[in-house]
């Protein structure tokens, strides 16, 4: 008998507190000692269980986390500003051997930013800690991890990780990338046959694969064993998304006034997890997912100005 769906995604990796500091010219920075007046300093969560999980509760969607925070003050405010958009923390665990992870964000007056990383308690994060809770991820629709890059103890371990995922959930897998990947092309052979949606940045796929252009990217993808949706985030360009039948370069949907950049990869995610939950083809998914990021660039902190889903038109 198939399980009752409760929840839509569960998301698991990284759940942080951030700290953004706007504008912040990195490159004349005050002198020794001396002291530089910023317009705003912002503290939030950050992260992609933070980041996607809240933008998929603000579209509408039913989420739970899994990951692990510090039992500080810190860990504190990662919790409770889950729970304060209903996202499930049952999988959130208190680590009492290292400090909730936590990022300085120095965002510049165009709107990029530049990260000050402390990793804390994710550094003990196993996938052991995601296996404990395969019943949460048995009763959702979309299993989301990030970031391959960032979680160093668990990337060795990802194909038994998912491979069990699928044998006892048969959960649709989306793999998120972020940090500095490794260029491992072994152990994608054996993460991405697993895994039906695979969207990282354009720089990110240029260190796993070698290539300059994603065309090329995404067809060395296909040959380590993708087998559904791959594509490439473009940034201000758009994506390149392809599936088993097509593909197509997707534009952006233009800024005027770039505020905070800060969590438009994950917004694109969660808005593309979004439409494909509500049937819409990878294509389509990827104009609504690319509206979503454009709107979460336009406040400070990763998910303050993203909508409900029925507000993109």
């Amino acid at each position: 008998m198939a399980s009752r769906k409760t929840l839509d995604v569960v998301v698991a990796g990284l759940a942080l507190v951030d700290i953004i500091g706007r504008p912040v010219d990195i490159r004349r920075p005050p002198r020794k000692g001396g002291l530089q007046l910023v317009d705003s300093v912002t503290l939030t969560t950050g992260g992609n269980v933070s980041n996607c999980g809240i933008d998929l509760a603000k579209l509408g969607f039913r989420v739970a986390g899994i990951s692990r925070v510090g039992d500080d003050l810190l860990g504190d405010v990662v919790r409770r500003h889950l729970a304060a958009y209903r996202i499930d923390t049952s999988g959130i665990a208190v680590d009492r051997r290292a400090q909730t992870s936590a990022t300085f964000v120095a965002v510049e007056a165009d709107g990029e930013r530049t990260f000050f990383h402390t990793r804390g308690c994710l550094k003990n994060l196993r996938v052991e800690d995601i296996l404990a809770h395969v019943p949460l991820i048995r009763s959702s629709r979309i299993f989301a991890l990030g970031y391959l890059g960032l979680l160093p103890e668990c990337e060795p371990h990802l194909p038994r990780l998912f491979q069990t995922l699928k044998q006892k959930t048969g959960v649709e897998i989306l793999l998120d990338t972020g940090g500095n990947p490794e260029h491992h092309p072994a152990l994608m052979r054996r993460v991405l046959p697993h895994v039906d949606f695979f969207i990282p940045s354009r720089e990110e796929a240029a260190i796993l694969t070698g290539e300059r252009t994603p065309e090329a990217m995404v067809r060395t993808f296909r040959q380590w064993g993708a087998p559904y949706v791959v594509g490439i985030k473009l940034g201000s360009k758009g994506c390149y998304i392809t599936d088993r039948e097509s593909a197509a370069y997707v534009p952006a949907v233009r800024v005027r006034n770039v505020v905070d950049a800060t969590g438009a990869g994950d917004a694109f995610v969660a808005g593309f997890l979004a439409a494909t939950i509500r049937g819409m083809r990878p294509a389509d998914a990827a104009r609504k997912a690319n509206a979503i990021a454009a709107s979460c660039v336009t406040a400070v902190g990763a998910s303050t100005a993203i909508k409900p889903l029925k507000e993109y038109r």
